[in-house]
């Protein structure tokens, strides 16, 4: 009981950061343990941002693992592939020539625009929306390229629930409905350092696996935060943002900071509350 009280206060901490949020907000926290989450707006549409891109990720290590994707293959990234936005292959003077994997790997930790739409190509929108309905995840749909803004004036945009992407990664860390190696692999690139709103908020030295996204008037993050003894899921979006892009990060930051305080009680204390010694807290 004493734990849920304390879930109970995490639901009306978060509840109320939602509501002050300038726009609109949702999230959605699991705990990986037990199962607890919290959640609010959860179930909200939102714009994905770059968030989208770790479904197209797993589902090019699946075509790998079906020997239907050569990770090793050597792509040339001539000028006509390029495309404007984040990222740094844009920015090349020189063609250059990069292996599949590492291109899959730009569109991770650089979000690189011209890195993703390849791996569209690769993934498909069909593969990558068929991989999430294995998973049960219904609404979370990859309908546009990046820099397509002639889909999105058509209002064909990237869009997911906080739940579902929740639901994702929870999938990611049991590898159950998904091979061994898709999770592994997924996770092990996920896992590399980037610019993240969830970093911003949590301790330097947690192990955080996930993809950070955004647009104008838009953030989003998702991962799993690998917390001993007590890893958890999470996933904050934001909509219909009316302040600064800085202030829609802090927000998202605030978020993680506030759950990580929470999850790192629970990591240090019994059922009952009560600190543990150092020794029984593995």
């Amino acid at each position: 009981m004493s734990e849920k009280l304390l879930w109970d206060r995490l639901q009306v901490e978060l509840t109320e950061r939602v509501a002050g949020f300038a726009g609109v907000a949702g999230l959605c926290i699991k705990d990986l343990t037990t199962g607890c989450q919290v959640a609010v707006n959860a179930d909200e549409e939102f714009p994905t941002a770059s968030a989208i891109k770790a479904p197209i990720l797993a589902r090019m290590f699946r075509l790998a693992e079906a020997g239907k994707l050569d990770l090793s293959r050597r792509v040339q990234l001539t000028e006509d592939l390029k495309v404007p936005g984040s990222g740094v292959i844009t920015y090349f003077d020189d063609v250059a020539e990069l292996t599949v994997r590492d291109i899959a790997v730009l569109m991770i930790i650089v979000s690189d625009n011209t890195a993703t739409n390849l791996c569209i190509d690769w993934a498909t929108y069909e593969g990558t929306n068929a991989l999430l309905r294995e998973l049960g995840i219904t609404r979370t749909t990859l309908r546009r390229k990046m820099q397509d803004h002639v889909a999105v004036e058509r209002g064909e945009e990237n869009l997911a629930t906080p739940a579902e992407l929740v639901q994702f990664y929870e999938a990611l860390f049991r590898p159950e409905k998904l091979s061994r190696y898709v999770c592994e692999e997924t996770i092990k690139v996920l896992k590399k350092r980037k610019r993240s709103q969830f970093a911003q908020g949590l301790p330097p030295d947690v192990v955080l696996a996930g993809k950070p996204g955004g647009m104008d008037n838009v953030r989003t993050d998702a991962g799993i935060v690998y917390l001993d003894r007590r890893p958890y899921a999470m996933c904050v979006m934001t909509k219909y943002g009316m302040c600064l892009p800085s202030e829609q990060e802090q927000f998202v930051a605030g978020v993680a900071r506030t759950v990580h305080r929470h999850m790192s009680t629970l990591a240090v204390t019994s059922v009952h509350g009560q600190g543990l010694p150092p020794q029984f807290r593995k």
